[in-house]
């Protein structure tokens, strides 16, 4: 309750300045409103900060902002004359997408590799990682997008270099049926776990079931057309989170390597795969599970620059879409979406980690 009402102040504090930080840029907030208005049509101007609030004084559209927050009421946006919910609800699920993809295989071979390079230490293996540790730390990520797309999509014309669909196609998805699987995986994980009392279970019965859903509610010929058009992104992304998550992996499982239970284990004869992943893995996850709840932090988010480079139609680009247009309703939103993702992924990491380590306090 303590760590609940920090994390529920600084959530406060990020609203305050997510509201006047971006007033404070023009001398009239409306002035992006006022894109082909000419200078002397005052009576339009006038009409224009009545529709939005900014002929009130400025604390008084604070206030209305909360009470708006309040009724999960985000505004309308500028660019799109739609909803901001609307417009965030159509560009989330392609970020999920990308980041969630990226995550996922990054995490998986991450963990196989760092396992391997810490198993042989000294060896091939492990040179191997930290040589590609050097590699994807001296290459920025954005420039190596850049150089795919140059040579995948132009010189050697494998992967298309721009959208998340072909043009023309529109992603077709069953709502109803969508909800009803994955909630029905998440009932399953609930009630598995009430039963076995299995941690594992919480993490992969709802990725299965995220993926069983996606499966059954969008049709096969859609699920192929966004994965040809994501592998390139992905693959992008996901070549310097690997190496991340597997050097740290290695660098954990060498730390407590030598740690006295893991020499007694070994004395008792206990078979060294299961001292690797029952014993030296499971001592090493902590920080590994930081690393992914900071990853987790940034799902909505995803990257704006690899989102630019392949026009990928996520929120980092919408971000920056609301940004170039003044459209403060938008970005708003967006900015305290991704606010309330990064304090929820901290505050539930730290959980987890006062679960796998009970000497280390939530605070």
């Amino acid at each position: 309750m303590k760590k609940l009402l920090v994390n529920l102040g600084i959530l406060f504090v990020i609203i305050t300045l997510n509201f006047f930080l971006p007033r404070l840029i023009f001398a009239d907030p409306a002035t992006p409103y006022y894109a082909g208005v000419p200078e002397d049509a005052v009576a339009l101007r006038q009409a224009i900060r009545e529709e939005y609030g900014f002929d009130k004084p400025m604390i008084v559209q604070y206030f209305v902002y909360l009470g708006k927050l309040l009724k999960f009421d985000f505004g309308t946006s500028y660019i799109y004359k739609e909803p901001v919910f609307d417009v965030m609800f159509k560009r989330i699920p392609w970020s999920l997408v990308l980041s969630l993809t990226t995550l996922l295989i990054s995490v998986a071979l991450g963990i196989v590799a760092g396992a391997i390079a810490a198993k042989n230490r000294g060896k091939w293996q492990d040179s191997l990682v930290l040589r590609l540790s050097t590699l994807t730390t001296a290459i920025p990520t954005f420039w190596l997008a850049m150089v795919s797309v140059m040579l995948f999509a132009f010189t050697i014309p494998i992967f298309p270099y721009r959208g998340a669909m072909t043009e023309g196609y529109t992603l077709v998805m069953n709502r109803a049926l969508f909800a009803g699987v994955f909630f029905g995986f998440i009932a399953l994980t609930v009630i598995l776990y009430a039963i076995f009392r299995k941690g594992f279970l919480t993490f992969t019965l709802p990725i299965v079931g995220l993926a069983a859903a996606i499966c059954a509610a969008v049709p096969f010929d859609d699920i192929a057309d966004v994965a040809y058009h994501a592998f390139l992104p992905v693959f992008v992304t996901a070549i310097g989170s690997t190496i991340s998550y597997a050097l740290l992996v290695r660098n954990s499982m060498i730390s407590v390597v030598n740690e006295d239970y893991i020499l007694t284990a070994r004395a008792k004869g206990v078979p060294a795969r299961k001292i690797l992943f029952g014993h030296t893995f499971r001592n090493a996850l902590l920080p590994l599970v930081t690393n992914i709840g900071l990853g987790i932090s940034g799902l909505i988010g995803g990257s704006v620059l690899i989102e630019q480079i392949f026009t990928w139609p996520g929120m980092g680009n919408l971000l920056l879409e609301a940004n170039n247009n003044g459209d403060f309703q938008l970005a708003q939103a967006i900015l305290l979406l991704f606010a309330i993702i990064t304090i929820a992924a901290n505050f539930i990491t730290d959980l987890i980690y006062h679960k796998l380590d009970p000497r280390v306090g939530i605070l």
